[in-house]
């Protein structure tokens, strides 16, 4: 038998076949996913109807050519949000996780976020989606014909089977904020108190979750955050295992059994699988300081009258020679703030006569990279109740980079682990399914399946 998932990631929707009784990946597809011009610089926002378009076409091309399907699995970008009507169409677009409204100035010096975060128990960020919702709400533009918010993969995971209401894993409902995670709900009472209307809120359902089926009568799973997707088609439910995840944005995670973040970090607990959480930090550019740097270099070449499709391969074959650098450039990679100082911006500093170089430019990105993530993770490595053995690293950034892999080795002092499959938040959303439909008994068998290169 055969499960598929789809992972409807920031830059691309992917759709993966894997074989249920060896875990191997059959087929990939994938497409760019949708953006829209938005009016303001600080809008991000993404097509719903187009990215539904997009992963019925995906998913039928794999039913048709591995049937019989035993399941379905879907993940895809945490934190933004829709609205749809009663009839659960989409009536806006999906405000995605790098959507900035939260950072516009609300009252006095705070920001919507800010505000958030000083008047209730919880830290919020732009991009959340109840920071987005309450933005909406508060100026007015709110769609008055808006029934319920959703991410969007419960909103593909809803069409997919023909209802018109969405229910919510704790994964995405915690990834919108004002999320009380001992009760795994909605704090809804202090989301009324902020003028929001809590009825907006899908249900939220524990794990074991079909929440019906396709045309063709394949169960489809209720869907998953991609951190969590990534953990556990990276990782499974070892608890001496610490992520690292580097795609578009990036994250450091480990298994965690406490409710709350260890005091003075920059961590947040996340809801994992039923009973289990996640302690999780999360710079906002990861990958795309790395793409910041490639669109420098290219800005560079279009200068000489030289248009590059990509200046990746050659970023590649310059750090392929292994040339020591011996006065590195030191690099913050906060180029778009932190989840806590969205007004933090990154630094590049040490430049000197022989070292403003494209090689130490490169070198100075990936270990700035490495290095925030690490400042983020200290809590975990020194923590007593750790006990970190393994370091798998997963994600396009880490996958297509051999040397961030060496620098994220030497940073963390642990040998780098790398999946055998690519795409390994689709992989851990079709983990997730396949335990859902019976496939297997629970989350630590399914997890045989892993391998590593």
């Amino acid at each position: 038998m055969v499960a598929i998932s789809l992972d409807i990631g920031t830059t691309k929707i992917c759709a993966i076949a894997v074989d249920c009784d060896t875990g191997d990946v059959l087929e990939v597809l994938s497409e760019a996913n949708a953006f829209i011009p938005a009016g303001r610089a600080w809008e991000k926002i993404q097509d719903p109807g187009r990215i539904m378009e997009i992963s019925e076409m995906l998913c039928g091309t794999l039913i048709r050519k591995y049937a019989p399907i035993a399941c379905i699995g879907l993940t895809g970008q945490m934190h933004g949000i829709l609205y749809l009507n009663r009839s659960g169409e989409a009536i806006s677009p999906l405000y995605t996780w790098q959507d900035q409204c939260g950072n516009q100035p609300y009252m006095g010096h705070l920001s919507y976020a800010e505000y958030l975060t000083e008047n209730s128990a919880y830290r919020m960020a732009t991009g959340f989606g109840l920071t987005t919702c309450f933005y909406h709400t508060q100026t007015g533009q709110l769609p008055p014909e808006a029934y319920k918010l959703c991410t969007i993969q419960d909103y593909v995971a809803m069409r997919l089977v023909g209802k018109a209401e969405p229910i919510m894993h704790p994964s995405n409902a915690a990834s919108l904020g004002l999320f009380d995670l001992p009760g795994r709900d909605f704090d809804r009472k202090t989301i009324n108190r902020f003028g929001m209307n809590a009825d907006l809120l899908p249900a939220v359902v524990p794990d074991h979750r079909i929440i019906g089926e396709t045309r063709e009568g394949i169960p489809v799973c209720v869907a998953i955050g991609d951190n969590q997707a990534s953990f556990l088609g990276s990782a499974g439910v070892d608890r001496g295992t610490i992520l690292i995840n580097i795609g578009t944005g990036s994250q450091v995670s480990v298994l965690y059994d406490g409710t709350q973040a260890p005091e003075n970090s920059q961590l947040e607990v996340r809801p994992y699988l039923e009973g289990m959480n996640m302690l999780v930090g999360s710079p906002l550019c990861g990958g795309s300081a790395y793409a910041l740097l490639e669109r420098f270099f290219r800005e560079v070449i279009r200068m000489a009258g030289i248009e590059a499709e990509s200046a990746y391969p050659y970023m590649n074959a310059l750090l392929a020679r292994k040339e020591q650098v011996t006065d590195p450039l030191l690099v913050s990679t906060r180029f778009s703030g932190t989840r806590h100082n969205p007004h933090e911006r990154g630094r590049i500093e040490n430049i000197g006569l022989d070292n403003f170089t494209p090689l130490s430019m490169m070198i100075g990105f990936l270990n700035g990279i490495a290095q925030e993530l690490y400042d983020l993770a200290m809590p975990i490595l020194t923590g007593a109740g750790f006990s970190t053995r393994h370091l798998v690293a997963a994600g396009n950034g880490v996958r297509k980079n051999p040397a961030m892999r060496s620098i994220l080795s030497e940073r963390f002092g642990l040998p780098v682990k790398v999946p055998l499959h690519r795409e390994e938040a689709a992989f851990g959303a079709a983990l997730f399914a396949m335990v859902n439909a019976g496939v297997f008994a629970d989350p630590d068998e399914a997890g045989r399946l892993i391998r590593y290169v």
